[in-house]
């Protein structure tokens, strides 16, 4: 059996977390990079460099020996302005496949996202891979024109591979989901007996983070996923009032709709619950937003995605039941003490 060796960008972010793991299960020799000190949580046994990939820095060093690239270096819109999520969705993006092209890299996965399709033009449902994308937000077209210079490596023989993933959650998670399961937790421990929501039903499109990873190492083994890309998500789409129901019944808390938009407790209220709670001894890793629910709150015209590609690849999401995820996760958050154990 051959041997891989894997170079992971973006190694300190979320999603190598869950990678890298998975390789090193599987018999890869790991190398990852970013722009921070190594991860804490980083085993011994994978090289770690500290890389600025969108810099002056020569990157061919960082491709030697390297059989397989995972892209998954990026910046997202909660905490990059326009210019560093086009410095390093796209700069970075170009430097790192001009790299991998020398080195006669054997495959590279590009990690994108269903934001290249937009929210405003109204696409053919459910949107497909070989759409022509129509961004809308600055994360979105930041994503759609790195594509597009992997893409061009593609033309060039370059053997890459493009998932599109939509809202991630898991263990470790900070944001989007983990974000709502802080709300309520933050509301249950303000002393309220209900979750109040919006009548009005909005529907989500989340992935689990094992799924995601489980994508990705199928798809770089399939000969039939070169030159393609793969939308990631459960299949599953609940309405904001369903996912919100499921976070106040693992709190134990009823479920209240309300005419009002912004009904729930205000970001000054929450916040103040928030402080309380980190000197109670709760760790700040969860982002607090200021819109209560936020991910939850975006109507998106093009929210039905097709997985028929993933499917004929050979691959099916298994976490598609949204109720097991979050025992699951608010079990490891408090675990973490990300929670407390009280709420």
């Amino acid at each position: 059996m051959q041997k891989h060796s894997a170079l992971v960008t973006g190694g300190s972010g979320y999603i190598a977390s869950h990678l890298i793991p998975a390789l090193l299960s599987a018999g890869w020799t790991v190398r990852t990079c970013g722009r921070r000190e190594r991860p804490a949580s980083l085993r011994e046994k994978v090289e770690y460099r500290i890389v600025d990939l969108a810099g002056d820095q020569p990157l061919d060093g960082l491709l030697e020996g390297v059989t397989h690239v995972f892209h998954l270096a990026g910046a997202s819109s909660s905490r990059s302005d326009e210019a560093e999520m086009h410095r390093s969705n796209v700069v970075g993006t170009e430097r790192v496949l001009s790299a991998a092209q020398r080195a006669g890299t054997q495959r590279v996965l590009h990690m994108s996202s269903t934001s290249v399709y937009g929210e405003e033009a109204q696409l053919p449902l459910p949107v497909t891979e070989d759409v022509e994308p129509n961004p809308s937000r600055g994360y979105g077209k930041a994503k759609w024109l790195g594509e597009k210079v992997v893409w061009r490596f593609a033309d060039q023989g370059l053997p890459v591979v493009v998932v599109r993933p939509v809202s991630v959650h898991g263990p470790g998670a900070v944001k989007l989901l983990a974000s709502a399961i802080l709300d309520v937790a933050l509301e249950r421990a303000a002393g309220l007996s209900a979750a109040v929501v919006h009548r009005s039903p909005i529907e989500q499109r989340l992935v689990h983070i094992d799924d995601l990873v489980g994508a990705c190492l199928h798809l770089m083994g399939h000969d039939g996923a070169i030159g393609r890309a793969f939308n990631v998500v459960s299949g599953v789409y609940p309405t904001s009032i369903e996912v919100a129901s499921v976070l106040a019944a693992e709190f134990g808390l009823d479920i209240e709709l309300s005419d009002d938009p912004d009904c729930g407790l205000g970001y000054e209220q929450r916040h103040e619950v928030w402080k309380r709670m980190l000197t109670e001894g709760m760790a700040d890793d969860i982002l607090l937003t200021k819109k209560r629910f936020r991910f939850m709150r975006k109507a998106n015209p093009n929210n039905r995605l097709s997985i028929e590609a993933l499917a004929v690849a050979g691959f099916r999401p298994r976490h598609t039941d949204l109720a097991a995820d979050v025992a699951e996760l608010t079990a490891w958050y408090r675990n973490h003490r990300w929670l407390l154990a009280a709420t």
